[in-house]
C-alpha cells in the first residue's frame, strides 16, 4: 500500500480570458506580488530589462491579444503592473536560471518526457524537474472555456501551460527547456499558453511557426497515434514526426538541423535520455510509464532526481484522464483527474 503523500493544489475555473486571469491573479496575489518585489531587489538595472520586455509585450499583444487580456486581468487582480507580470514570463529578457544552469550542469537540468502506446492509444508521462525551492509553486489548473477545456501542471506566478497539459481535443503538450540564444519577439511562455487551445497538431505547429519568437521551448505534442517533437532555436524550427512508436525527450536537441544552434546541454540530459530509451517498450501501460519516471538506477544522473523532480504528470487522452504527483514519483502517489 502506498503511503499517504501530499497532493498538489487543484483549482477549476470556467469562463473566458478575463475570468481566467482574474481567478489566477486573485488566487495567487500574494505570490505574484512577492515575486515582483524580490525581482526588483535582486535584478540589477531592473528597469532597463522592462524596456526589452515592453518590446516583447507589444509583439505578443499583436499576435495573441486574448492572452495579453488574460495577463492584464492577472496583473490587475494581483495588484501589480502588467509589465512587471509580463517580465516574469519574459525569460528571454532576463533569466536568472540560465547562468545557474551553465555553472551547475549536473544538478540544474529540467524535465523528462516519455510517450508510449497501448493498442494504439497514447500514454504520456512527464517529470517536472526544477529547483526544490519552488515545489510549492506548482498547482493543477482545469479550465473550461466556451468551446474547449484544458488541464495541466502550472507554476503559480507564470501563465498557464509551462509544464505538461492536455486539452479537450486530445492534444497533450509537454514542455522541456532548451538552451539557445534569446531575442525580441513572443516569449516562449506565451507560445506554450497559446498551444493549450490548439485543436490539432497542425494548428499547434502553425502557432509556433507563424509568430516572431523571442526564443523557444521543446514542445512534445501528442494527439492520437501522432507524436510531433517541435524544437525551436530563435527563428529556426526543427520537427520530428513519429507514428505509434515510443518517444523520449529530455533537454537537448534531437533534430540534426538545430544541434549547431544549441548553446550547451548537460550530461544529465544525455544520460536520462539514454536510460529512458532502454526502458521503453512497444506496449506500455500506466505502471510502465510511471516506472520510467521513477527510475533511479543511474545513481549519478537519474531520471527521478532527489531535490530536482518536483512533480510528475501522466495523461491518458483517449480516456480524458490526467494523473498528477507531488514531488518524487518513486515515493509519492498519483492522483486522478478527469477533463
Amino acid at each position: 500500500m502506498e503511503k499517504e503523500s501530499k497532493k498538489l493544489p487543484y483549482y477549476e475555473i470556467s469562463g473566458g480570458y478575463k475570468e481566467i486571469g482574474e481567478f489566477i491573479g486573485t488566487t495567487f496575489r500574494k505570490q505574484i506580488q512577492e515575486s515582483v518585489r524580490k525581482r526588483k531587489l535582486e535584478i540589477d538595472r531592473y528597469d532597463t530589462y522592462l524596456e526589452k520586455s515592453n518590446a516583447c509585450l507589444s509583439i505578443t499583444r499583436e499576435y495573441f491579444p486574448n492572452l495579453i487580456d488574460e495577463s492584464e486581468a492577472i496583473a490587475n487582480s494581483a495588484e501589480v503592473p502588467l509589465i512587471d507580470y509580463f517580465f516574469i514570463n519574459n525569460r528571454e529578457a532576463y533569466d536568472p536560471f540560465e547562468e545557474s544552469d551553465r555553472q551547475d550542469m549536473v544538478n540544474q537540468d529540467h524535465c523528462t518526457v516519455v510517450v508510449g502506446f497501448n493498442n494504439g492509444f497514447p500514454i504520456i508521462g512527464h517529470n517536472e524537474d526544477w529547483s526544490i525551492d519552488v515545489i510549492d509553486e506548482l498547482y493543477i489548473l482545469k479550465v473550461k472555456m466556451k468551446e474547449r477545456s484544458f488541464i495541466g501542471l502550472n507554476y503559480n506566478v507564470g501563465v498557464p501551460g509551462l509544464s505538461a497539459s492536455m486539452n479537450s481535443f486530445g492534444l497533450v503538450q509537454c514542455i522541456n527547456d532548451l538552451h539557445q540564444a534569446n531575442g525580441i519577439g513572443v516569449p516562449k511562455n506565451y507560445i506554450a499558453r497559446a498551444i493549450l487551445e490548439a485543436k490539432s497538431l497542425t494548428e499547434a505547429e502553425e502557432i509556433i511557426e507563424s509568430v516572431p519568437r523571442a526564443s523557444g521551448f521543446n514542445h512534445v505534442l501528442v494527439q492520437g497515434e501522432n507524436v510531433r517533437n517541435i524544437e525551436i532555436a530563435g527563428d529556426r524550427v526543427g520537427i520530428e514526426n513519429s507514428l505509434g512508436k515510443p518517444y523520449i525527450h529530455t533537454n537537448h536537441y534531437l533534430t540534426p538541423e538545430l544541434k549547431e544552434y544549441e548553446d550547451f546541454h548537460t550530461k544529465s540530459s544525455e544520460r536520462r535520455y539514454e536510460r529512458a530509451r532502454e526502458l521503453v517498450k512497444e506496449k506500455m501501460g500506466f505502471n510502465d510509464v510511471r516506472g520510467i519516471l521513477s527510475d533511479r538506477q543511474d545513481s549519478e544522473y537519474p531520471i527521478c532526481r532527489e531535490k530536482e523532480t518536483i512533480g510528475s504528470a501522466i495523461f491518458l487522452p483517449n480516456e480524458s484522464k490526467a494523473f498528477f504527483c507531488y514531488g518524487l514519483p518513486s515515493e509519492n502517489s498519483f492522483v486522478e483527474y478527469s477533463l
